[in-house]
């Protein structure tokens, strides 16, 4: 049995290694979740800068931002699709940022992916995060 990690074995695509570069302390991950699905954590402060950095290197859909409870905080998953790879076929990359329960406020990324208006508005009526420009 090998002792190398399945990371050793399946290199991150470009465009994560370079993510991972560029928010190296403030990021945690990406790594593979599932075949063609990436996961990576950061704290909310950074999440506008993450957005850019994906949509300055072609990232064009935000698929959907899903939320919940887990412990005492709010988790908030940020679902991208991006055609990365030798085959460019879509590939899940999700970010997740940590916010408290209460008074929770975030940088909206509307201005980078007007799709985020209508997942941010369900999160802002059913955990009441407000979201900021």
């Amino acid at each position: 049995m090998s002792s190398k990690h399945n990371s050793d074995e399946n290199p991150l695509p470009l465009l994560l290694e370079n993510l991972k570069k560029a928010f190296s302390k403030n990021i945690q991950g990406p790594m593979k979740h599932f075949e063609r699905e990436y996961q990576a954590t950061t704290k909310k402060e950074f999440l506008k800068d993450i957005a850019k950095f994906l949509s300055n290197r072609g990232v064009k859909k935000l698929a959907g931002i899903t939320a919940w409870k887990s412990n005492n905080e709010l988790r908030i998953a940020y679902h991208f699709i991006a055609k990365i790879g030798s085959d460019f076929l879509d590939t899940k990359i999700t970010i997740i940022i940590l916010a408290p329960l209460e008074n929770a406020e975030i940088e909206s990324i509307i201005s980078i992916f007007q799709t985020a208006r209508i997942f941010e508005e369900e999160i802002k009526q059913e955990f009441q995060v407000e979201f900021s420009n």
